[in-house]
């Protein structure tokens, strides 16, 4: 008997919306149970409820793992059986030629020694361009009424997604800084050169760096949502009048995502450089001892 009150306590509810459903009118009971069960289901069925996001969070993240395992993979791959020295093939002169590139262009941006951050510099603009990329794939389905929706949406397109990646060149840079010139000559720095307005300038220069790792997120994240939203407005009208308009925005959404990782990558690039050159001058003092004696530039 216990159970069946139970099950009657649980089921009343649902009994008051059929009702309410209906015949559209009824008790105060039963509107407002109506109300209270009906707003969640109705939010469901007409849309996200973050209207920055056509997915969960949660979403973004499977896609952003996928474009993980698949760099990884290739990666993993060209080291076991892609490598030849003698005989290189297409794909392996490719891919030296990347790395190459990649290379000359950190040691530039960086200045002398910044070729040892390639391989993080390689990394954020190969997770970066894969993941816009992912963005202009078009595959699509109908959800939330007659919206479309992508099956592989671009993970960039999630802030907390950017706000991430953000976080960790927010994060490298600052050891690279701490590494390079020690905590204390790293942050000396932001008090400024004038000692009489380090109290003004301490605080700026920290507002500063802290809104460097959200300027990187909101860039990213709004180029490539601004693009993701077109292509869907358009694939929608497309479907309305039977012709294809969204394939213009693609091809400018594959140049668009090209951008955007160089972009991404290139303010990395100064920011780690900032961080190495700013400050701490007693470095620049060795290094001009060791040009004296005729060590080589990258020697520290």
């Amino acid at each position: 008997m216990p159970q069946t009150g139970a099950q009657n306590n649980i089921e009343t509810p649902r009994k008051w919306k059929i009702v309410a459903q209906g015949e559209g009118h009824g008790s105060a009971t039963g509107e407002e149970t109506h109300a209270s069960t009906g707003a969640h289901a109705g939010g469901e069925e007409h849309g996200p409820e973050n209207p920055l996001a056509e997915h969960p969070a949660y979403y973004y993240s499977y896609v952003a793992l996928g474009v993980a395992v698949v760099l990884t993979g290739l990666v993993l791959w060209w080291r076991r059986n892609g490598l030849n020295s003698r005989k290189p093939s297409r794909g392996q002169s490719l891919l030296e030629q990347a790395v190459e590139s990649i290379t000359w262009f950190s040691r530039n941006a960086i200045g002398p020694g910044g070729e040892k951050y390639a391989p993080f510099i390689g990394t954020i603009f190969a997770f970066v361009l894969l993941s816009n990329l992912c963005g202009v794939l078009p595959f699509y389905w109908k959800s939330h009424g007659n919206a479309a929706a992508s099956f592989t949406p671009a993970p960039t397109a999630n802030l907390s997604m950017t706000v991430a990646l953000g976080l960790i060149v927010f994060g490298v840079f600052n050891y690279v800084g701490i590494q390079k010139n020690g905590a204390v000559n790293y942050f000396k720095h932001f008090a400024g050169p004038i000692p009489a307005l380090s109290i003004l300038m301490f605080p700026i220069e920290i507002i500063g760096a802290l809104v460097r790792p959200i300027s990187l997120a909101i860039r990213l994240f709004g180029n490539v949502f601004g693009e993701e939203t077109v292509i869907a407005v358009l694939i929608a009208m497309s479907a309305a009048i039977f012709i294809p308009l969204q394939f213009p925005m693609l091809v400018f959404g594959v140049f668009g995502s090209v951008v955007q990782a160089g972009v991404f990558t290139i303010l990395t690039c100064a920011y780690i450089a900032l961080a190495i050159g700013d400050h701490g001058d007693h470095e620049h003092g060795d290094h001009s001892d060791d040009h004296a004696h005729g060590a080589p530039a990258g020697a520290h």
